[in-house]
């Protein structure tokens, strides 16, 4: 499926982990024009979208989510962590934002959750993948950072926090948000990897700062389930 005339963004088939349409776009591509987005603020927001017209300004969130037929949602980033999340029978469908602090807040067991309790959706039901992001061979971090992930997740730290070449404290907010889905119940979790900071074809904000782009993980819910 290709995106406004660009080279495909390599949606999965109908065989892979997730279902239903859907892609991780790279530089230069471009979603499906009725991708729902909204205003993302590295927190655990996750907002419920009940038709194509754009999430209102005042409605602000790192995950969006619907049950709506046809309806695509999306999530930009330029070295966070992109997620989608898809019910077995692509019924419910999610993109999730997650930046360290999203991450550390919980963003990825939030929209879980939301599966859970408004849609009755389990977690064992439901089909998880992570798209490019910044990976610890680039993402050196501050102390205060590495501690925060301490304080929070004590079980997890010395599975996500490594040292850079600096000395400084390097981060692994895949495995971080894997960790997490796991803990939560996921069991279908899949890591297409690519760092952005240091693979090709990616926008990277720790790389270019003010001048990078943004892309786009959309996916679509099913029209028939």
């Amino acid at each position: 499926m290709g995106h406004s005339g660009l080279p495909p963004a390599r949606p999965l088939g109908r065989n892979d982990p997730v279902s239903e349409p859907h892609a991780f776009c790279r530089r230069g591509e471009s979603p499906p024009a009725d991708t729902v987005t909204t205003h993302q603020v590295h927190g655990s927001a996750v907002l419920y979208v009940a038709g194509t017209p754009p999430v209102p300004a005042a409605e602000q969130g790192d995950a969006l989510i619907t049950d709506q037929p046809g309806v695509a949602v999306g999530v930009r980033t330029a070295d966070c962590q992109p997620l989608l999340l898809s019910a077995r029978n692509g019924a419910v469908v999610a993109a999730v934002h997650a930046g360290w602090r999203g991450t550390v807040e919980g963003i990825t067991t939030a929209t879980v959750d939301v599966f859970r309790r408004r849609f009755g959706v389990q977690p064992e039901e439901i089909d998880a993948l992570l798209g490019p992001s910044i990976r610890p061979c680039c993402y050196e971090v501050g102390p205060e950072v590495a501690d925060q992930v301490r304080t929070r997740f004590p079980r997890f730290a010395d599975r996500v926090i490594g040292t850079f070449r600096s000395g400084r404290p390097t981060l692994d907010v895949a495995t971080l948000n894997r960790l997490q889905l796991e803990a939560a119940g996921v069991r279908s979790i899949h890591d297409q990897g690519g760092c952005t900071h240091c693979g090709t074809g990616y926008e990277s904000y720790r790389r270019d700062g003010d001048a990078a782009g943004r892309m786009v993980a959309w996916i679509r819910c099913a029209t028939t389930p």
